[in-house]
């Protein structure tokens, strides 16, 4: 073997980039626990609605379809992917552009196709609420930016179009299109929501370029394993408060009686009904003994602000915005508890 010969497993330069490439890890156990997640979540958000007992909990994975239960994991997913694919691709891109060198978070940035970080964006702008969507605009024009600074070193026209021109006029738009919503939102005190359509466009343009060399690792890295370890627990949390079962309320006689049932509907045949009530009791009610049914709105969906931009509220997605809207109507008083003649 000659003297200038590499030695077996040190890492070698990427040619034109200047990165390193590291030897190939053996990570096929993060593709095997890949499905163990939803699963865990599936079965803690059964264990959360049986109220820590074990036979409604046995009761409702025989009689709940896991079609269902997938639906609240990937609808919790659609939102929550956008937040792990540009942020990943911002931080990686970032560490490199300001120390020069590479680490576990450059790689995983490398490893995002472009047209992966494209298709999360898109997917975003849909499934986002319109108070977020000036935040995925910040993280688009800030991946666009970086990535502009990493590949095309040398074209300082298309870096100052690009970090600069392009981040302030879609700031400029942001705030004409939004200024209403952004006045409706300070008339109501939602500081919340005003924060979220104010701060981020101007914010777009401070973060197109690199950060000083020392404080990079502990910024990049820092907020990279925040996500990794807050994440899980924010989507567990909603998957907890996701709605599994139908609401109903079954209005029956009892003694001559007129009651009111108000739970999930777990299961129903030609002579039983099976009842899940809010407090985690099962109850079983034959079917002779009903009066009516009625199906109960969800109390989560009623809107804790009433901020909207042209009839569009900013705790509304692109799609719910979009899709037929159902006609308001009063509240049943059976949904209420309070039976009806």
């Amino acid at each position: 073997m000659g003297a200038h010969a590499p030695r077996q497993g040190l890492p070698v330069p990427l040619k034109g980039a200047g990165r390193v490439k590291d030897t190939p890890r053996n990570q096929e156990w993060l593709l095997a626990l890949l499905p163990v997640f939803p699963i865990v979540l599936l079965v803690m958000r059964l264990w959360y609605a049986s109220r820590q007992d074990t036979q409604t909990l046995l009761l409702l994975l025989q009689s709940i379809s896991p079609l269902g239960l997938l639906s609240s994991v990937l609808l919790t997913t659609m939102w929550v992917l956008p937040v792990l694919i540009l942020g990943g691709r911002i931080l990686g891109t970032l560490y490199w552009l300001s120390t020069g060198r590479s680490s576990w978070l450059v790689r995983t940035a490398e490893r995002l196709p472009g047209w992966v970080v494209v298709l999360a964006a898109v997917v975003g702008m849909f499934s986002w609420q319109l108070r977020f969507l000036p935040t995925l605009m910040m993280l688009s024009l800030t991946v666009a930016g970086l990535t502009v600074r990493d590949r095309f070193p040398d074209h300082e026209g298309l870096r100052a179009a690009v970090c600069y021109v392009l981040p302030v006029m879609v700031a400029a738009l942001s705030y004409a299109v939004l200024w209403p919503v952004i006045g409706a939102s300070f008339a109501a005190r939602d500081l919340a929501t005003l924060l979220l359509l104010t701060l981020p466009p101007g914010l777009t343009v401070l973060l197109t370029g690199p950060v000083p060399r020392a404080p990079a690792r502990i910024l990049t890295h820092g907020i990279a394993i925040a996500m990794a370890v807050f994440t899980p627990f924010l989507v567990g949390v909603v998957v907890m408060r996701a709605p599994i079962l139908p609401l109903m309320a079954l209005q029956m006689t009892e003694k001559e009686v007129p009651r009111v049932l108000v739970g999930y509907l777990v299961a129903s045949d030609d002579q039983m009904s099976t009842v899940l009530g809010r407090e985690g009791a099962v109850s079983f009610v034959q079917n002779d003994r009903l009066q009516s049914k009625v199906l109960c709105p969800d109390p989560g969906e009623v809107p804790r602000t009433w901020v909207n931009l042209h009839g569009w509220y900013v705790e509304q997605s692109v799609v719910s915005w979009l899709a037929p809207a159902r006609s308001a109507a009063p509240v049943d008083p059976r949904c209420q508890g309070r039976p009806v003649d």
